[in-house]
């Protein structure tokens, strides 16, 4: 559960919830969105936490019944139905939505304090629970038999013969003659490993904790024992993986460091287990005393496989030919399970707690022929908008180019969105942000040798704010819209294009049309408050010109009153129509509270406001907007009358003394 930790020698104590330790036996995902991953604590609950969560708020797990040691299965028509075990076989059926708890063991039997040799079914401390792939009113749980009930766990069948060796004479007392300390973990001749084909019904594998595999083809009636030749006696069979790209593939990740021997054990078969290949052999890349615990294969590229140690994780691009570290920042700690999900890798730990390498995209689209490439734009997985969405970029670059990069995010008509740069990092420099009071700025794209990665928040650009210009309220561009986008990597003359698609979240009510409408609105007061601050800055860029210019002429002798007059006159017209475009008297963004906000900040709380959430914008945005317009567009009009006329007249004054006179920008 943790460690209570004191810094004043006992005085006081900390919580445990200040490190991630937690002993995960098993883990398990479900299908929602975020999906969220399950799993038994040693010597604690079992838990469930979102994938993708708050700031990994503590209200955010919660327990899902059964105890510290078992499997998890989750219905996958709803996630609040959840089947749990603990020790002697004890499975608890909960629905969390109506809080109802039913125990479903096939045989209500005391286990503690009893020799396995005495009980009915070896149930073991880690024991099995499956949903079947294909019905989920199917369930499977194993003891020396495979039990099966086709009412979510209400009646049961043997359909299976003992798959163990069933040596009585490693079936007595733990720990006897000292002690009996018999609780479960204990009990030894057990299918400890058990899963239905996802290609075909019935089609059924089970390995043992004491060294075989058995296969079925008929739903159990009858079984095959296919136990590789090369898997040393006594060998346990901990996880059994079958292949999502053929019926008849599957691995087994088999460990024998009980009996002091810590090789790693991978096998393969693509025959149904007539035949096996030994996938390691403690110089193809898993070291020789790294023993194995968990194998996975991507099921999106078949033979990248993924496995977990005693000592961390590794990864094969070519079926198991070799393998190497995928460490990367994951704590030394031995690795005992692992599930490839939506393009994550989730990672069960014994002592660290979950981990998840989020998107596997690089590793799926790795090849020689792309290490060799000096640039690549990996295809990036859907992104799915909401309040936690990101689209993840990956790039490769054998070099970091000298003036660095850009990325580009367009639309379907090949608008530019959302833009980003970057530049190499001199040793030991940080990247920049800039920050507002309200929150990030934009970030700046790493340029390393080697795989880069940048989360894009699914935002347009941020509103730019004139320098000096105080606001209070957000700057963050708008969610864009579900649909078919392209990024866009440029480096010099030279561009590389992905699609990538944004989908809505699964969660969200909202209808596509008002997503549209809110998009829409958003825009127009985008456009609003972009023509407010050109006005203001081309404003601003007149008066510090005439300054400048007033200021020339003075220090030649070359000004007049007449000149004087008329400089004096644009100043204070800019003046005038600047404060109530915004507010020059705040310094900071708590002057919001000292001075009135103008029309500026007035069109970005509307902005704001309309920004919030995810909603058909209300009647009130669209007055507001209107109102705010009727206010706007006579300044702006005053705006162009000071530079057309006023101006113009200014500068025939200038141009009769002969020196140049005020530009204006467009």
């Amino acid at each position: 559960g943790g460690a209570n930790v004191s810094l004043n020698g006992g005085q006081s104590w900390s919580g445990q919830r200040n490190q991630p330790t937690a002993e995960i036996y098993r883990l398990t995902v479900d299908n929602q969105y975020p999906y969220r991953v399950y799993g038994a604590q040693q010597d604690n609950s079992t838990i469930s936490v979102p994938s993708r969560g708050q700031g990994g708020v503590v209200e955010d797990w919660f327990s899902v019944g059964g105890c510290e040691s078992g499997h998890i299965a989750v219905d996958p028509r709803d996630p609040d139905i959840v089947y749990a075990g603990c020790y002697g076989g004890a499975i608890s059926r909960v629905n969390r939505k109506t809080r109802e708890y039913r125990p479903i063991l096939v045989y209500p039997q005391l286990q503690l304090g009893q020799a396995p040799r005495d009980l009915k079914y070896r149930f073991q401390w880690n024991a099995p629970i499956r949903i079947s792939p294909h019905d989920p009113t199917r369930l499977y749980h194993t003891s020396q038999v495979v039990h099966f009930s086709q009412d979510e766990g209400h009646d049961w069948q043997e359909i299976s013969p003992d798959l163990t060796r069933n040596d009585k004479s490693k079936q007595d007392y733990a720990g006897q003659p000292i002690t009996h300390d018999s609780t479960g973990v204990e009990v030894y001749g057990v299918v400890f490993a058990f899963e239905e084909s996802p290609h075909q019904p019935g089609l059924l594998w089970a390995g043992s904790d004491d060294g075989l595999v058995h296969v079925s083809q008929d739903g159990g009636q009858n079984w095959k024992n296919i136990t590789p030749s090369q898997m040393p006696e006594w060998a346990t069979v901990n996880t059994i993986e079958l292949s999502a790209h053929a019926p008849g593939r599957a691995f087994l990740a088999v460990h024998r460091y009980r009996m002091d021997d810590f090789r790693p054990y991978v096998f393969r078969t693509n025959d149904y287990g007539n035949s096996w290949d030994l996938l390691t052999d403690g110089s193809n890349g898993i070291p020789e005393n790294h023993f194995v615990r968990v194998v996975r294969e991507d099921p999106d590229r078949q033979g990248l496989l993924y496995a977990g140690t005693e000592y961390g994780l590794y990864v094969s691009w070519d079926d198991g030919a070799h393998w190497q570290s995928l460490q990367l920042n994951l704590p030394v700690t031995p690795v005992t399970d692992l599930a490839v999900h939506h393009k994550d890798l989730v990672v069960a730990t014994q002592g660290r707690a979950f981990w998840i390498l989020d998107d596997l995209t690089p590793l799926q689209e790795m090849s020689e022929q792309t290490a060799e490439q000096p640039v690549h734009l990996f295809r990036p997985r859907a992104a799915y908008r909401g309040n936690a969405g990101e689209g993840t970029l990956n790039y490769f670059l054998k070099e970091p180019p000298e003036k660095g990069i850009a990325l580009e995010i367009l639309d379907g008509s090949d608008q530019v969105v959302a833009s980003f740069e970057g530049k190499p990092k001199e040793d030991g420099e940080e990247d920049e942000e800039e920050f507002d009071f309200f929150g990030r700025g934009a970030p700046q794209l790493p340029v390393k040798a080697g795989l880069n990665r940048f989360a894009w928040n699914l935002r347009l650009d941020r509103l730019e704010i004139p320098k000096g210009v105080i606001i209070w309220g957000t700057r963050a561009g708008a969610r864009i819209l579900p649909g078919s986008y392209k990024a866009r990597l440029k480096i010099g003359d030279k561009s590389w294009e992905q699609p990538l698609e944004v989908l809505q979240d699964p969660r969200s009510t909202v209808s596509l049309d008002d997503l549209r409408q809110q998009y829409d609105l958003l825009g127009e007061i985008r456009g609003e408050i972009e023509k407010l601050y050109r006005g203001l800055s081309r404003m601003r860029e007149v008066r510090s010109q005439v300054k400048e210019l007033v200021a020339r002429l003075e220090k030649a002798g070359h000004t007049d009153d007449e000149l004087n007059e008329s400089a004096q006159q644009i100043q204070e017209k800019i003046s005038e129509i600047e404060e109530q475009l915004t507010q020059p008297k705040s310094k900071s963004s708590q002057d919001a509270l000292n001075f009135p906000p103008m029309l500026d900040n007035q069109l970005i709380t509307l902005y704001g406001y309309v920004l919030g959430s995810d909603f058909r914008p209300t009647q009130g945005a669209h007055e507001r907007l209107g109102d705010l317009r009727r206010e706007l567009d006579p300044l702006l009009a005053q705006v162009d009358t000071l530079l057309e006329q006023d101006l113009s007249s200014f500068n025939e004054d200038v141009r009769r003394k002969d020196v140049g006179p005020v530009l204006i920008g467009n």
